[in-house]
């Protein structure tokens, strides 16, 4: 389904990957669109033997990626089944951010009552 840019009267597919990226209003395409709303982030933090989610909110695009890069060098994404503590860690960037939701899985992990 191809739809008519209404700036530059262009058609474009709205479900394409590259308008996915560049954001902005529907019926604009990916060359007109101007995302102004940073998005948010969804990471998961291991705290003991369960896993939970979380959704952070950041003041800048430049802010979030820095962080997920930093967040994935440093939760051993890059690394494969080797162990990443101690060889080229990244120090925890200067940035802002809020956390906006947690998810937690169930923290009494010896299924006790």
């Amino acid at each position: 389904m191809f739809i008519h840019c209404l700036i530059c009267d262009e058609s474009f597919n709205p479900n394409s990957r590259e308008k996915r990226i560049a954001g902005g209003l529907r019926n604009h395409c990916p060359e007109c669109s101007e995302e102004s709303v940073v998005r948010y982030a969804g990471i998961a933090a291991g705290e003991g033997k369960q896993n939970s989610v979380q959704v952070l909110k950041f003041n800048s695009a430049e802010d979030r990626s820095a962080y997920l890069e930093y967040w994935k060098v440093n939760s051993g994404l890059y690394k494969g089944k080797s162990c990443q503590i101690g060889r080229g860690l990244k120090n925890t960037p200067n940035i802002q951010f809020a956390t906006r939701a947690t998810f937690e899985g169930n923290t009494n992990h010896k299924g006790k009552g």
